[in-house]
């Protein structure tokens, strides 16, 4: 039975005849630090140092532990940026947010009922998020796709917004105390979405979706610079290793080539890839500490997440259209100040867009990259999470760049060189290297390790 305590008085709860009654007495509580005792007729209570306890001496006292907590804590589990309630049922691990370490402490499940196996109730939210990985993944290529028949801010802007509406509902259960800071959050995942569309213009898409891994090395870093959080090697030697391997994996891919090493190859393109690791690993970062403390808001925090984006692409969109980012500010577009130009104001803009046979295979782009792989899959995230622990979540997850290449090599006919193929595939390990137990990992290398 859970009770709720009375913010300064002791209670009594009396069973008679199969009812409860409560008794509340200031008395009670004037023993704090010391042994004391207390009569009633016919009863005997003692309270005890360390809390307020009432001791039955006869069948009919049911004791109290006043250092019962009101609020049930709530077990969460979470991977890149997003935070699932937990199912107790099913979850192998489970995970509390603590607030003064800004840190999670995470303890395996022992009432998991679900076993590994080739059953549906395993395999069913694994393949879930599997599948969400692998629809990241299109993001990619249909974005280049798009960039290649529109103007980016254009294409950017009907995909956000139709994401945007298509979560809209959840906008309105957002609590007033998360608004300010969803809102800020909103602010970096639009520059992570028009840094990566920017960078579609000319990169190939493999290219910017192994340089936005660069979130592993950014949360950790904000990690330290925000939280104060120690990060030695002996503290986190996962995110040592992960950090080390994705910047290698880097200079690969950006340095490697039939020519050599050298840096004639890297352009404005990988800037705003990095760029866009920037904006979605700090977006990250800041939900991540919301949602685990209230995971509950998870919908309703990625739908303000996606209507700033919308905001913003639309204000690059009206700025592009109306030709006030002509020149440097175009991103190599040719369809400056396409709001003035009428043969192509409607077709580049929505609903216009859907109504123009010859842009049929862009407006599905816009359509599957907006309801699906952007609003559809934070759902699908959201369901499957709650099943799985963190690092199984973070591998799976971590396998989006390898869906990128793959589906750029089908869709828009791009080539991975094998330079390309090394850079990247050492990028995916460290995004796959950030899931490894701490503890487990200390005890392989023989790191010394006090925790304090």
């Amino acid at each position: 039975m859970k009770l709720q305590k009375p913010s300064s008085i002791g209670t009594l709860l009396f069973l008679t005849g199969g009812s409860v009654t409560a008794f509340h007495s200031p008395v009670l509580n004037f023993g704090l630090g010391r042994s004391s005792s207390l009569s009633f007729p016919h009863k005997s209570f003692s309270l005890q140092s360390t809390q307020t306890k009432v001791e039955e001496k006869t069948d009919e006292v049911v004791a109290v532990d006043d250092d019962l907590d009101d609020e049930e804590v709530q077990n969460i589990v979470c991977a890149r940026g997003v935070c699932a309630l937990a199912d107790d049922d099913a979850a192998s691990e489970l995970c509390t947010f603590d607030e003064e370490s800004n840190d999670f402490n995470c303890v395996q499940n022992e009432n998991d009922i679900v076993q590994p196996g080739f059953t549906f109730q395993y395999l069913w939210p694994r393949a879930l998020l599997l599948t969400c990985s692998v629809l990241y993944g299109t993001n990619f290529p249909l974005g280049r796709l798009m960039n290649d028949a529109l103007p980016a801010s254009s294409a950017t802007s009907s995909r956000l917004v139709l994401a945007a509406l298509a979560l809209s509902p959840f906008l309105l259960q957002l609590k007033p105390n998360l608004r300010g800071t969803a809102a800020l959050c909103g602010t970096f995942t639009a520059l992570g979405y028009i840094s990566q569309s920017i960078a579609l213009v000319d990169t190939p898409a493999a290219t910017v979706s192994f340089l936005g891994a660069l979130v592993v090395i950014v949360c950790p870093a904000l990690a330290v610079l925000v939280d104060k959080k120690k990060m030695g090697f002996s503290d986190a030697p996962q995110t040592w290793i992960a950090a080390i391997t994705c910047l290698v994996g880097v200079g690969v891919l950006e340095l490697g080539g039939d020519g050599g090493f050298g840096i004639g190859e890297i352009g404005w393109g990988d800037f705003w890839s990095v760029l866009q690791a920037i904006g979605f690993g700090t977006s990250f970062f800041i939900t991540e500490r919301m949602m685990a403390k209230e995971p509950d808001q998870a919908l309703p925090i990625t739908a303000m997440q996606c209507a700033m984006s919308a905001a913003f692409a639309g204000i690059w969109a009206a700025l592009d259209g109306f030709g006030v980012m002509d020149g440097l500010f175009s991103f190599g577009s040719p369809h400056g100040a396409f709001l003035l130009d009428e043969s192509v104001k409607s077709s580049f803009t929505l609903p216009g867009l859907f109504m123009n046979d010859a842009l049929r295979n862009v407006a599905f782009a816009a359509a599957f990259t907006g309801f699906i792989t952007t609003a559809g899959n934070r759902v699908g995230e959201t369901i499957a999470l709650g099943k799985l622990s963190s690092s199984e979540a973070s591998v799976l997850l971590a396998t989006e760049p390898l869906w990128a290449a793959v589906f750029a090599s089908f869709l828009i006919n791009e080539q991975l060189s094998l330079w390309d193929g090394v850079g990247g595939a050492l990028i995916v390990a460290a995004c796959v290297a950030t899931a490894i137990d701490s503890v487990w990992l200390r005890e392989k290398l023989s790191i010394e390790y006090e925790e304090e």
